[in-house]
């Protein structure tokens, strides 16, 4: 490894990677279904590659692999489709209660000093339904991108080698921890999802697997994401079963994202991922910024590919050692 590195040198590596990324921003709107479809691809490999081993076909193994994919992905929008058009058709009524909620309180305020106006001005219900509104927004362009996303899954899962995923490749490595992070991830997610979507029906509060899947979606995406799944179903639970019902849905969400995110998740994914948190949250801001929601969801994957990309050439191997945990580096000599 380099420990240092000439001006001219970082100079030119900046210059490079600001121009990729700048372009990554221009094409965002072709890179993000690409970008989709290649990491459920590389999921999808493995048990691919697994049909093969025992015997079957390559054609009938990727025959398998997708029936099972679209069975699975095409029950989400039969699911959560109608819950969004639903919910955007209730939003005049959502801010028409909010708004008598904030008028109630406002006598209760003026005891503390505040006034309905000043409290506005630090809560804005109707700028968190237009955040909500968004967050659905984005979903359903994900949704509508469904049958292009699947066929490129499909060609690239048929022109994919084998020896791709093979040896101490970067492509090899990339697979590999894609591959694992997807896996536990995935699973932690939908033990999430259901968790919740079950919370919500047992606190009464409407659209309870909507809430659910999204619960399931941004819980890919670090920190932030159970914090935004929490708000449209505290929300609504405020507005229709009042206060108390409220901050025990919100209790609830607490509890399940802290048990799964910071007990279970850690136990099961162990050290091999280790990225500084750091970094973590910078990637969600940057990769967010290029590509939009779906960024923030494949921020931590797209990172950990870029740190990979950097350790395998002894020019930028500094950079991959910046992104890493103290704690993280012999590992990582190692790869």
């Amino acid at each position: 490894m380099q420990n240092s590195v000439k001006p001219e040198k970082l100079l030119f590596m900046i210059a490079a990677i600001a121009i990729v990324l700048g372009a990554m921003r221009v094409a965002s709107g072709v890179l993000v279904p690409g970008l989709l479809a290649l990491f459920i691809a590389i999921v999808c490999t493995e048990p691919m590659y697994w049909l093969t081993e025992k015997g079957l076909p390559r054609w009938l193994a990727i025959l398998l692999v997708v029936i099972v994919l679209l069975g699975v992905s095409s029950t989400i929008p039969l699911v959560v489709s109608g819950s969004i058009v639903q919910f955007n058709q209730q939003l005049p009524i959502y801010q028409e209660r909010l708004d008598e909620l904030m008028f109630q309180s406002s006598g209760w305020l003026q005891q503390f000093g505040y006034t309905a106006e000043s409290l506005q001005t630090i809560f804005d219900p109707s700028a968190l339904l237009g955040y909500v509104q968004l967050v659905l927004g984005a979903l359903g362009g994900i949704l509508s991108s469904y049958l292009l996303i699947m066929l490129l899954v499909i060609f690239i899962l048929v022109d994919v080698p084998r020896s791709l995923a093979a040896g101490a490749s970067t492509s090899g490595q990339i697979i590999r921890t894609v591959q694992h992070y997807f896996a536990i991830k995935t699973f932690t997610s939908l033990l999430t999802g259901v968790i919740i979507s079950v919370w919500c029906i047992l606190m009464d509060v409407q659209y309870p697997f909507l809430w659910g899947f999204i619960a399931f979606l941004l819980n890919f995406i670090p920190t932030i994401g159970s914090v935004i799944a929490a708000i449209p179903a505290v929300l609504l639970a405020l507005m229709f079963n009042g206060a108390v019902s409220a901050l025990v849905v919100m209790l609830g969400y607490v509890i399940i994202n802290f048990g799964i995110s910071n007990g279970l998740e850690p136990r099961i994914m162990g050290q091999q991922l280790g990225i500084r948190f750091v970094w973590i949250f910078v990637s969600l801001v940057a990769w967010g910024w290029i590509l939009g929601p779906v960024g923030m969801l494949l921020a931590v994957p797209l990172t950990m590919t870029f740190r990979i990309m950097f350790d395998n050439h002894d020019d930028t191997r500094w950079i991959a050692n910046i992104l890493v945990p103290e704690t993280h580096r012999a590992e990582l000599s190692k790869e």
